[in-house]
C-alpha cells in the first residue's frame, strides 16, 4: 500500500539553493551555493560586469566613427574558463589579440570571431564588409591590431586602473593552439560581448588572467596612506641589502664616424667644467652629488647632496 502511494506522488524536480532559500521559514538557517564558476568572489565578477556594460557603451559610440560603418555591441556573459577550456571552445579559425600590461601582470586576450574579421579589415581599408574565410594575412594581421589596440584605449577611457596599466596590443593568432608558451595556464575569466558591424554579426571575448583581474579589480593602497619609511629599521638591517652603486663623470653623445675612429692615445674632450660635481647614481638612477677625491691611495667619491630628483 505504501509502495502505491509512492507511485501516485507527482513527480517534482529537486529544489535549487535559490527556491530552497525562498521557502525556508525565517528564522531558519538555509543553504546557500557560494560557487561563482570562477576563482574570483560574486561581487568581483559583478563588478567586471559593470565594467564591461559600461566596454559596450563607449564602443558603440566610438567604433561607429572609427569603421565609418554602424555597429552595435551588447554584454552576454561574465564567467570562469581554464586556458584549456578556451582553447579548446575557440573556432578553428580567428583573431586572438595578446595585450601586454604593465606591474608584471599576465597579458589579456582578445578574440574576435572569423566572422568579424573580414568586416574589421574591410571597414579598416575603406571597403565593403566582405567575409574572410582563411587565417589573416600578415597585413590583415597588422589591421587586426590597430583595431584591438583601440578597443583597449576604449575601455581604459572609462576604467583608470586598466589605464594605468597601459594595455598595449602585440601579437595576433590566428589559431587557439597557438596560445600554448604565451599565456599562462590557470583560470581566466571571460567577458563575451555580441558586436554587429556592417551588418555582420559575430562575437568578441576578453579573456582575463585571475591574477591580472584581481590587481586590475582590488583596492589599491593610496599613496598618502602608505606607512612612512622606517629610516632606522632601514639602518639596522641594512647591511643585508647590497644595491648596485656608480659614479658618473660625464655623459655626451659623439658621431659614430669619430667613435670608429679612435685609438690609443686619443683625448676625448668632455666640454664639463673642472669644478662641477660628479653624479651618484643608485640602481642606475641619479641620488647624489659628488666630488671626487682619493681616500688611501684611492679614488674615492665625497657626496654633497642630492639631484633634483634624488631626494625620494
Amino acid at each position: 500500500m505504501a509502495q502505491s502511494a509512492r507511485q501516485l506522488e507527482p513527480d517534482v524536480p529537486p529544489r535549487s539553493d535559490e527556491d530552497a532559500a525562498e521557502q525556508s521559514p525565517a528564522g531558519v538557517a538555509r543553504s546557500y551555493d557560494f560557487r561563482t564558476g570562477s576563482e574570483l568572489s560574486r561581487e568581483a565578477l559583478s563588478q567586471l560586469r559593470v565594467r564591461s556594460d559600461r566596454l559596450v557603451t563607449a564602443l558603440g559610440r566610438i567604433m561607429n566613427a572609427y569603421l565609418d560603418s554602424p555597429v552595435r555591441f551588447e554584454a552576454e556573459s561574465v564567467g570562469g574558463v581554464s586556458l584549456e577550456g578556451l582553447m579548446g571552445a575557440a573556432p578553428a579559425q580567428c583573431a586572438l589579440g595578446l595585450v601586454a600590461l604593465t606591474g608584471a601582470l599576465p597579458p589579456m586576450l582578445w578574440v574576435l570571431d572569423q566572422e568579424l574579421v573580414g568586416p574589421v579589415v574591410g571597414r579598416m581599408l575603406g571597403g565593403p564588409p566582405e567575409p574572410i574565410e582563411r587565417p589573416a594575412t600578415v597585413l590583415e594581421a597588422a589591421l587586426l591590431r590597430r583595431f584591438i589596440q583601440e578597443l583597449v584605449d576604449v575601455w581604459a577611457t572609462s576604467w583608470e586602473r586598466l589605464a594605468r596599466r597601459e594595455p598595449t596590443a602585440g601579437e595576433v593568432l590566428t589559431e587557439a593552439t597557438q596560445l600554448r608558451g604565451k599565456m599562462r595556464d590557470g583560470e581566466l575569466v571571460m567577458l563575451t560581448l555580441s558586436a554587429e558591424i556592417a551588418g555582420v554579426g559575430g562575437r568578441m571575448r576578453v579573456a582575463l588572467p585571475v591574477a591580472a583581474a584581481q590587481r586590475l579589480l582590488g583596492d589599491e593602497e593610496p599613496v598618502e596612506e602608505r606607512p612612512p619609511l622606517d629610516v632606522e629599521r632601514l639602518q639596522q638591517h641594512g647591511e643585508r641589502i647590497v644595491v648596485p652603486v656608480s659614479v658618473e663623470l660625464h655623459r655626451m653623445q659623439i658621431a659614430l664616424s669619430e667613435v670608429t675612429k679612435l685609438a690609443a692615445g686619443d683625448v676625448i674632450a668632455l666640454g664639463k667644467p673642472i669644478g662641477d660635481p660628479m653624479v651618484v647614481c643608485v640602481r642606475g638612477k641619479p641620488k647624489f652629488l659628488a666630488q671626487t677625491g682619493t681616500t688611501d691611495g684611492r679614488l674615492a667619491a665625497k657626496v654633497i647632496g642630492t639631484t633634483a630628483n634624488g631626494g625620494g
